[in-house]
């Protein structure tokens, strides 16, 4: 019987080829163009100052087994850990698996409920089922900024890039384009390295992300409501915020559902933001890291647009805002992930009709189970998509919880 091939070896890919050989015991082949399988770009880093943005007791992969990463860590559940342990520990619990070190540029049916998934060395490698893994779309490029930013050698398209980073001096004064968790790694990333330079953060809002509390929070009672205004009161209401909003996250996929296309929208035009800060928290010990870097003057944080980006001898000049332009020696783009068609393979299937954008276009249109939504309006079979992908019609789909419960019912599927 041929293999079931998951696209994409990366947190998402590890825990799909986990949870299908629990469950079912048939063989998978992890297809990914990386040397090493389990962490990808968001464990891969080596920066102690990296922790993880959930405690540790969350994290488990196998989610029979909830203590499983604590006790692997040998770490309190309620401990904040670097980011690189719990990509180690992604690869350890993954073991080997087959995996061919090739991207895959094409998926295609290959008759009688088969398929074949082409690589980028020429080859071909038949299934009988193709889990689509492929984690976040790269950050788009600055819509103010010039052609020439692009290639130009201080500026940073994707900072989770190896070495990324690494063409930054220490006295340059650097741009940041966004205030999230991505900034934050950036700036902690910087400082360690002994960065003396302005860093200066911008976006629309100019939010930072909220912190956990050392303890965790108190569970909340489970929120009940239907619609913004009443999902806001409810909020409003709440003594512990973080309570209220950790007891809707199991519940964040039936509200979000439940919203017309008109309430979406106007959620992601004037509350998401709100949402991911207070959603997406970081460790205590990062949140007072920042702070410590924003009262000291080594970072700046700004709620302003970006204007215009424009290459120049000395680096780029930076219009924020209606100020005059300002000069910085390097720019970061920050803003997280981009659309689903910065994926060529998503762009492959988009054109062959195996999937449509979802109608917000977020990511691709999957039905309940996960399959993508061809051009025909109809699931399509023997295709699953799990992770950042499913972003339009499942809001809670990019975290280690919700990415394992997920892959526990693909691999139920395939039985």
């Amino acid at each position: 019987m041929d293999p079931t091939v998951i696209i994409g070896g990366g947190p998402a890919g590890a825990l799909a080829a986990l949870a299908i050989t629990r469950h079912d015991g048939r063989e998978v082949v992890v297809v990914d163009p990386a040397s090493r399988l389990g962490p990808g770009s968001a464990y891969a880093t080596g920066e102690p100052r990296h922790l993880l943005n959930s405690r540790a007791g969350t994290m488990s992969v196998d989610p029979r087994d909830p203590g499983d990463f604590a006790a692997w860590a040998r770490c309190r559940p309620d401990a904040f850990v670097p980011r690189g342990l719990f990509g180690a520990y992604l690869a350890d619990r993954l073991g080997p698996v087959p995996h061919l070190a090739r991207r895959a540029v094409r998926v295609r049916p290959a008759g009688r409920g088969r398929w074949a998934v082409e690589l980028s060395d020429g080859t071909t490698r038949q299934a009988a089922a193709v889990v689509l893994a492929v984690g976040p779309p790269p950050p788009v490029f600055p819509a103010a900024a010039s052609v020439g930013v692009r290639r130009a050698p201080g500026y940073v398209a994707v900072p989770w890039t190896a070495g990324a980073l690494a063409g930054i001096r220490p006295t340059d004064r650097v741009l940041l384009l966004g205030t999230g968790l991505t900034a934050v790694d950036v700036v902690l990333s910087l400082l360690a390295r002994g960065h003396t330079g302005e860093i200066v953060a911008v976006s629309r809002h100019g939010l930072l992300p909220r912190a956990h509390t050392l303890a965790p929070a108190v569970p909340a009672p489970a929120v009940d409501a239907t619609g913004l205004r009443e999902l806001l009161r409810v909020l409003r209401a709440s003594p512990d915020w973080r309570s209220t909003v950790d007891a809707l996250r199991p519940r964040a996929d039936q509200l979000w559902a439940g919203l017309s296309l008109d309430e979406q929208r106007r959620f992601l035009r004037h509350l998401a933001r709100y949402w991911e800060v207070h959603r997406h928290r970081c460790a205590p010990e990062v949140a007072a890291a920042i702070a410590m870097a924003v009262s000291s003057g080594a970072l700046r944080v700004a709620a302003t647009r970006v204007s215009a980006i424009h290459t120049e001898p000395r680096g780029f000049a930076v219009t924020l805002g209606g100020a005059a332009p300002a000069i910085f020696e390097a720019v970061v783009n920050c803003t997280g992930p981009g659309h689903a068609a910065g994926i060529p393979l998503v762009r492959t299937l988009v054109a062959d009709g195996l999937a449509r954008a979802d109608p917000l276009a977020l990511g691709i249109d999957v039905d309940p189970a996960g399959r993508p939504v061809g051009r025909a309006g109809r699931p399509v079979e023997g295709l699953h998509v799990l992770g950042s992908l499913r972003r339009g019609r499942w809001w809670e789909t990019t975290a280690i919880p919700e990415i394992r419960a997920q892959a526990s019912f693909i691999g139920r599927e395939l039985q």
